[in-house]
């Protein structure tokens, strides 16, 4: 199976180097920087699939299991509500039927996952008209962007056979389509079944970032408002007993809430002791700052803890330059889109330091998160006219 494995690998670095072409709106320079971003995720691709071999990934399990398994197993699996059983089944053909290496498994997937950049990129051109004025931002004297893009564990966690790296494209590709959902509607149902299917609650945190964002949002009509918060209202509701089922979480008492966040933390703790940090007496902004921030210097274990600690500090320095430059300020002045990427990041932000309590599972799901917390960082300091710190 040798020259089939080769086979689709050459077509799959066909397709991620020619994605770019796709897209109406890139400059030049724009295919250029993507062109960059391809290669240097190919490169984590490889990165990631030694580690795999080396250290495990639950990608072992999605890509070796369906192997062994019948097709009726792995369909009874999906239907058990079981977010391993999807993998299973988009695992099935490729892995079971094709008989492809966990290798070209690993390519497949960092293909997915670069293309959740490239809607990122996308996503930057449309939301800043160009990315003229986010080459002009600095902070301490350094060029932000499109360097900030380049960071590895932006990338890790996307480059290889996983749950993220398929979310990942999901949540590019809602942010994206969702800006033009008439002309781009298949994008955004492609990208609810994906959330839906990998994590509902992801889902559900979109929901309810855009119904809360057209709703305070003062440049929408009334008549706007409604209509927009009426739509993500009846998708709430209708996914919102499958949310609470597929997490376990019996209902939304306060007490219930505590007992599962404890719970969940302990659990989340264990996997790796040289990662886990026992949050539980943490207070509230602690938990954040570990969420956001960790692993850091102290906390830093061999050379991805070290990289990992320098990506953070940058964040760091990012998120500080944010707060003395009027972040309230700025983020009134956006559009509602905006908003909406604003409250998704809080929400998950606020969500995953309440439960996660392992630097590792932390940093794959802030890579859901930190992205858009990008734009509206960048769109904060352009509104208030802050090109440099």
């Amino acid at each position: 199976m040798l020259i089939l494995d080769i086979s689709v690998c050459f077509l799959v670095f066909f397709l991620g180097f020619n994605l770019k072409y796709l897209f109406d709106g890139f400059t030049k320079r724009d295919k250029k920087i993507l062109t960059q971003l391809f290669f240097w995720h190919l490169a984590i691709t490889i990165a990631f699939h030694i580690y795999a071999t080396q250290y495990g990934t639950d990608g072992i399990m999605y890509w070796f299991d369906p192997k062994k398994m019948q097709f009726k197993d792995v369909f009874a699996r999906v239907t058990e509500g079981s977010a391993t059983g999807v993998m299973y089944l988009i695992n099935y053909f490729p892995s079971n039927i094709l008989k492809l290496s966990f290798f070209t498994g690993n390519f497949i997937y960092g293909f997915l996952g670069y293309a959740g950049f490239v809607f990122l990129y996308k996503i930057f051109v449309e939301v800043f008209q160009g990315t003229e004025k986010l080459m002009t931002i600095k902070i301490l004297r350094f060029k932000v962007f499109p360097l900030i893009l380049f960071l590895s564990n932006f990338h890790f966690w996307s480059a290889g056979i996983s749950k993220d790296a398929l979310l990942f494209l999901g949540i590019m590709m809602f942010f994206y389509s969702i800006r033009k959902p008439k002309k781009r509607f298949v994008l955004f149902l492609i990208s609810i079944c994906i959330s839906l299917a990998i994590r509902p609650h992801i889902l559900l945190f979109l929901l309810v970032a855009y119904g809360l964002a057209s709703l305070i949002d003062g440049k929408l009509k009334m008549y706007q408002k409604l209509l927009i918060a009426s739509v993500f209202i009846i998708g709430f509701i209708s996914i919102f007993s499958y949310v609470l089922q597929f997490i376990k979480l019996e209902n939304l008492e306060f007490s219930s809430i505590e007992q599962y966040t404890s719970r969940k933390s302990s659990l989340l703790a264990r996997g790796d002791v040289d990662s886990a940090v026992d949050t539980s007496n943490y207070p509230l902004p602690l938990k954040i700052f570990t969420f956001l921030y960790r692993p850091f210097f102290f906390d830093a274990q061999g050379v991805l803890g070290i990289l990992a600690s320098i990506e953070n500090l940058i964040l760091i320095i990012f998120t500080s330059v944010l707060f003395i430059n009027k972040p309230i300020k700025g983020l009134l002045k956006t559009s509602y889109h905006i908003k909406a990427m604003f409250i998704y990041f809080f929400i998950g932000t606020l969500a995953f330091s309440l439960i996660l309590g392992n630097l590792g599972i932390m940093l794959r799901q802030k890579n859901m998160l930190i992205p858009l917390f990008l734009i509206v960082g960048f769109q904060i300091l352009i509104n208030n006219k802050r090109i440099w710190a």
